[in-house]
């Protein structure tokens, strides 16, 4: 099989790497110095993409990334009956905008932190001076740099909302903060049937751990009922059919140790994998990745699944950690095998110590 991967960041030259240690794939990508063979197009230069994936006979096309949400990849590679994993322009607005994504939260009905979005300065200084702390600030796109910001105190906030302005920002979100559990759950979904790949209990963007054992298997099916397939069901019934892959950052409250009575919070959504989450996603699904996003682009994926939750899992302990700009992944047979590993790569025991105890609320 042909594969091209489109995009410049950090979870598409994991994905990239993973691929091209099949020997079955001829991988090309936009990516520099990856396992795969580099193509020189910039990513955003949608036609020259598209007749090198002509010229190739590429067999699938897969294109992720914060910058990349304004061009139509499907359209143009749908038009050319080239396969590509990719959303819909219109359907990924809910993951590349926090505005966008939280008002179509809302509107479903679905429970999320309470939040407010501004445009101009003043604004947001007059909400955050009344607001309860802490507060997350956060800007209204998805970027590596400027991520959530949770201010403890009023002076902090309003430096923290004026720097996002400063910086060219065209809005800001101020958001309750909700102690809990913070977990991200993937599926794919061909546009009407998500299946969920996995989930994983983050901490402070600096340690996930995949399928962690305070999810049971009640909760995961109260996440998907309540969250997942409304998400997906919605935007099918607008005919903004979501294909391809979707995170689901959630918060899970200390209440929330069993499915009865808990609260979880949708944060908001991602269209692709998180960079930290990437590599251990892809090797904690016993499957074929690239017959799975197939399956996805075509739209048989119910065909192929008898339930959400029916992805083959590994049966070893996966975890990753951020190290300065790289992101160390391990696998072990026993959770404590797998701590272990960790620590010995360069894990802080500190903040695994940290981690351990949020995710024991």
């Amino acid at each position: 099989m042909r594969i091209l991967t489109i995009g410049n960041s950090k979870s598409i030259e994991i994905l990239t790497n993973f691929l091209a240690q099949n020997k079955d794939f001829l991988v090309f990508t936009t990516f520099e110095n990856t396992d795969a063979n580099f193509v020189d197009i910039h990513p955003e230069n949608i036609d020259e993409l598209k007749d090198f994936a002509l010229a190739n006979e590429i067999n699938l096309t897969i294109a992720a990334g914060d910058t990349l949400p304004d061009i139509d990849y499907l359209r143009v590679f749908g038009e050319n009956n080239l396969a590509i994993l990719t959303p819909d322009k219109e359907a990924q607005k809910i993951a590349s905008s926090k505005s966008f994504g939280k008002k179509f939260i809302y509107k479903n009905k679905i429970k999320t932190p309470r939040f407010a979005f501004f445009e101009k300065p003043n604004l947001a200084i007059e909400y955050v001076k009344s607001a309860q702390y802490p507060l997350v600030i956060k800007p209204d796109g998805h970027s590596d740099t400027e991520t959530a910001y949770i201010a403890e105190t009023f002076s902090a906030a309003k430096k923290q909302v004026e720097k996002l302005f400063l910086r060219g920002n065209s809005k800001v979100l101020a958001e309750d903060y909700i102690y809990g559990k913070e977990v991200s759950i993937y599926v794919l979904s061909d546009g009407f049937n998500p299946i969920i790949i996995g989930a994983l209990a983050n901490f402070q963007n600096e340690i996930s751990i995949l399928n962690p054992s305070f999810l049971t298997k009640e909760l995961e099916e109260k996440i998907y009922n309540e969250i997942i397939f409304p998400t997906i069901s919605s935007l099918a019934r607008e005919e903004s059919e979501y294909t391809g892959i979707l995170g689901f950052d959630l918060i899970i409250t200390p209440r929330a140790e069993n499915a009865t009575g808990s609260e979880i919070y949708l944060v908001e959504y991602n269209s692709f994998f998180k960079d930290i989450d990437c590599e251990i996603l892809l090797k904690g699904a016993d499957e074929n990745w690239a017959k799975l996003f197939m399956d996805t682009i075509v739209g048989t994926l119910a065909d192929n699944f008898e339930s959400p939750f029916s992805i083959k899992k590994t049966d070893e302990f996966l975890g990753a950690f951020r190290l300065e700009n790289e992101i160390i992944t391990e696998s072990a047979r026993t959770l404590g095998s797998l701590k272990n590993k960790l620590t010995a790569e360069g894990l802080p025991e500190g903040l695994l110590a940290d981690a351990e105890k949020m995710w024991r609320l």
